[in-house]
């Protein structure tokens, strides 16, 4: 991971926030909602997450059938040592159980020759919940 040259009061903010939000997918617009009392520009969030993306303490993703981009902290140790779940219905993310995670990423490796990079992987589909109130197989 790569470390920031600098710290500012802006950047300080936003990760406070997004470490906050850990197991969250937050847009720039919620951030800046959330921050506005804060007096950190929109223009400040985008180049602080661009900047965040860059050091490995942030990964980027656009949920299904949205063009918005949303960003997730994992800089946090859990994070970086696993693999996360993401529900396309309530949009709650959570970590792999680090057994399963294991298993899937020596099978890929074994059988594809493809080494997975855990921290910024994220699997879409239902989660236990959504499945069972959509009685979804």
């Amino acid at each position: 991971m790569k470390k920031s040259k600098y710290s500012t009061k802006q950047r300080e903010l936003l990760i406070k926030y997004l470490s906050e939000h850990i197991d969250e997918q937050v847009s720039t617009y919620q951030i800046a909602n959330e921050l506005q009392n804060s007096k950190i520009s929109l223009s400040a969030i985008y180049r602080n997450l661009s900047e965040l993306e860059k050091e490995g303490l942030v990964k980027r993703c656009i949920k299904a059938n949205s063009r918005e981009v949303y960003y997730q902290y994992i800089a946090s140790d859990e994070c970086q040592n696993s693999i996360h779940l993401t529900c396309r219905m309530c949009g709650k993310s959570f970590h792999m159980d680090s057994n399963d995670a294991e298993i899937l990423l020596l099978s890929v490796k074994l059988n594809n020759g493809f080494t997975i990079d855990k921290p910024l992987s994220t699997l879409y589909g239902i989660c236990k919940d959504c499945s069972e109130q959509n009685d979804i197989d």
